[in-house]
């Protein structure tokens, strides 16, 4: 899913970050757990830092997951900042592009369910 609008949402004095996010509209999949369970969510704006997604469904949610971007291929280490179901907010620690092939297990896997996602 393409991204529809790059307009800025406008500060409220109740945000917490520095600058408005750019809205966009893109298909994601959130991975945690050990036993990774995955839901799928709409990416609803996002930063270089962090993003607010809207869930497919109801999710208890650890602090800690991974939030693939279906359309471009990268994943998102993440920490869980607020919830407001459906509704979730995230930070980014890290970012790793899935399109080459990894050696690293962990990452392998994460490719193998962007590519899953991908296909549907």
């Amino acid at each position: 899913m393409a991204a529809l609008s790059r307009t800025p949402i406008p500060l409220t004095p109740d945000e917490q970050r520095k600058s408005g996010r750019p809205r966009v509209l893109l298909a994601g999949r959130l991975i945690y757990g050990e036993a990774a369970m995955t839901i799928d969510c709409t990416i609803r704006d996002r930063t270089e830092s962090g993003a607010r997604l809207k869930l497919s469904g109801p999710a208890v949610l650890p602090p800690k997951m991974t939030l693939i971007e279906i359309a471009s291929g990268v994943a998102h280490e993440c920490v869980l900042t607020w919830r407001r179901l459906p509704e979730i907010g995230v930070s980014f620690l890290s970012s790793t592009s899935l399109e080459k092939k990894a050696a690293e297990p962990e990452l392998a896997r994460l490719r193998r369910l962007w590519q899953d996602a991908r296909a549907r």
